[in-house]
């Protein structure tokens, strides 16, 4: 689990790459938007400056007339037109030129413009350069009947333009990048949102044991989601298959071995009662030993099959102390054949647990005959039931079990080295982790005040009836 941890937070991460992807669309839209508003402010800027431009050429358009009827000469640097020109951040420049092209008035820096230029009947604007500086020029045709194809320029810098621009600019730009910036959380959080069925689907995969293969639900799946769970249910079905024909065929294996075996036993039994050939006892001993090895494989077997296959499926209410006293009593007789002391100990009062009365005696039985199988002539094995949690325990005063082997010996078929002389499969302490899964419980093993193994069998708080 560590190094899967370690390889997801190495791999891609679908949230950062959305988030990354959605601010690069902010970012380059902010861009776009900056670039479109800055060209639009400028635009408005121009447009107002020009209309200012344009009644500061009209007013000079005025005062060059009345002064033209007066005298028929335009003065220069009058009050006048210094009162029209006059701007406390921009410099106005100005020429007036009469019909054949000579300066009556201004800048000679302002050249008159082409005729073909200004016949439009409009004003006309453009850029120029006067003395190394970038101007707004703007041109007026004279309309007088009494001074035809007389041209006034006005001339004025960029400043208040320039101004003006940046100043509608930031009025926009500056919140939009506000918005952007309060967009990073927003985005950030819908996009956690927007994957939360698939963080839910992750969760629901995570805690699945290897037995739960049932389909991931359908109903409340998104849409782009949903191709993904229904291929995954495609190969939970193969794989429940294929759990379920193994399963099958073990158990049909292991009911066809069975009447063989007890024909086989029969037949030993008979032949150890006959005394007319005693030679032959020994082999018959020898083979009944042997029937009895592979009836007992043959019981766990199915035993195995059993668990895996039903186990989840058919849960009630049984009284685990009361069980435990049975089994215990069940095995009394071969407790005795060895002299071992085999007692019960725990409240007398009711166990009441959750789960099937046939698997859980099934694994208070393995524990029980390995205890005894393991315990010397004349040691002790002692039984007990608690509540609250609900434990069912085995203590023993045997040789106990190495702590290095402690998480192997619940692998099918595993032996102790210490106990591999003794007659066993190795499925017995399989068939309990099997059970005990099956169940939502935990076995564990440790050391006993008796002085060998203490198996506990621990059941969930959930499977334990309060009444």
């Amino acid at each position: 689990m560590k190094a899967l941890a370690e390889w997801v937070g190495r791999g891609p991460s679908l949230t950062r790459t959305l988030l990354a992807w959605l601010l690069i669309s902010q970012f380059s839209l902010l861009v776009v938007g900056t670039y479109s508003m800055h060209h639009y402010a400028a635009h408005l800027a121009e447009a107002e400056r020009d209309l200012v431009l344009e009644e500061v050429a009209d007013d000079l358009a005025e005062s060059v007339y009345s002064s033209l009827r007066k005298g028929g000469a335009v003065p220069s640097g009058s009050q006048m037109i210094d009162l029209i020109l006059s701007d406390t951040r921009d410099r106005r420049y100005y020429a007036v030129y009469d019909a054949q092209g000579r300066l009556l008035a201004g800048d000679t820096r302002l050249p008159r413009q082409h005729p073909e230029f200004v016949d439009g009947g409009r004003d006309v604007f453009s850029y120029v350069t006067v003395g190394g500086q970038p101007m707004r020029l703007v041109v007026l045709r004279g309309n007088d009947e009494k001074f035809p194809g007389l041209q006034i320029l006005v001339a004025e810098t960029l400043v208040r333009r320039n101004k003006l621009a940046a100043h509608l600019s930031n009025i926009v730009l500056v919140p939009q990048a506000a918005i952007l910036l309060l967009t990073i959380p927003l985005v950030w959080f819908s996009v956690r949102h927007g994957l939360r069925p698939l963080d839910r689907l992750r969760q629901d995969i995570t805690r699945r044991s290897a037995d739960e293969l049932h389909e991931l639900p359908t109903n409340d799946a998104p849409r782009e989601l949903l191709p993904v769970i229904v291929a995954l249910n495609g190969l939970l079905a193969r794989v429940r298959a294929s759990q379920e024909e193994q399963r099958r065929f073990t158990s049909d294996a292991a009911h066809q071995i069975k009447t063989p075996l007890a024909a086989l036993s029969a037949e030993i039994d008979l032949a150890l009662s006959d005394s007319t050939c005693p030679c032959a006892q020994p082999t018959y001993r020898r083979l009944k030993a042997s029937s009895s090895r592979l009836a007992h494989l043959v019981r766990q077997l199915l035993a195995l099959a059993h668990s895996e296959a039903y186990g989840g499926k058919v849960h009630a209410l049984f009284d685990l102390a009361d069980l435990a006293k049975d089994v215990t009593s069940d095995l009394v007789p071969l407790a005795s054949a060895r002299a071992i002391d085999l007692g019960y100990e725990g409240s007398e009062q009711a166990v009441v647990v959750r789960g099937s009365a046939i698997l859980v005696r099934e694994a208070m039985k393995n524990l029980l005959e390995n205890a005894l199988k393991f315990t010397p002539h004349g040691g002790s094995v002692t039984v007990s039931v608690q509540a609250f949690p609900a434990v069912f325990s085995v203590a023993d005063s045997g040789p106990g079990i190495p702590e290095a082997e402690w998480p192997l010996i619940f692998s099918r078929f595993h032996r102790v080295p210490e106990t591999s002389h003794t007659d066993g499969s190795g499925l017995g302490l399989a068939i309990v982790q099997e059970i005990a899964r099956s169940h939502g419980a935990v076995v564990t093993v440790g050391q006993s005040a008796l002085g060998g193994a203490l198996f506990e069998f621990r059941f969930p708080d959930a499977s334990v009836s309060q009444t």
